[in-house]
């Protein structure tokens, strides 16, 4: 090797070193620098921690107040109606407390009467009906009878 190859090595090779602490230097800079940032995020955050958990107690107290306000209210309003109240209106939401009048009682009797009498008039056209196809059938045997003899002869 000549002198001037040996001497560009040497420059070509310092150079690299350069560049490859050059590199990694930059690499720390750049960890201390997202270090600094995150210790100042924490420093902050832990600031504010407190005020956050200070406003978010307030706010839950004033939850729980209008919370027990309510549930007063309510538990008032169910010690006001008695179950005897209560009863009444469920029977009247279900039809139960309807009293029935004279009327109608008349009106109900009168509708089981028409009833009645058109269960009567069917079952005496079935009665009818049914004994009209045995009188035929009767009267079918008989003349069958008879006329088997005649065959006979």
């Amino acid at each position: 090797m000549s002198k001037d190859s040996k001497k560009n090595l040497k420059e070509v090779t310092s150079q690299a070193g350069e560049l490859a602490k050059s590199i990694w230097l930059a690499g720390l800079g750049a960890y201390g620098r997202a270090y600094d940032e995150a210790q100042e995020a924490v420093e902050k955050a832990s600031k504010e921690t407190p005020k956050l958990f200070k406003e978010l107690v307030s706010k839950g107290n004033k939850l729980e107040e209008q919370a027990k306000e309510k549930f007063g209210e309510a538990s008032s309003l169910g010690k006001t109606v008695s179950i005897e109240e209560r009863i009444s209106k469920m029977r009247a939401s279900l039809g139960f407390g309807h009293t029935a009048s004279a009327d109608d009682l008349d009106r109900l009797e009168k509708k089981l009467d028409a009833l009645s009498k058109k269960v009567d008039a069917l079952s005496k056209s079935s009665k009818a009906t049914a004994a009209a196809p045995a009188k035929k059938a009767v009267a079918k045997k008989a003349a069958t009878k008879k006329a088997a003899p005649k065959k006979a002869s």
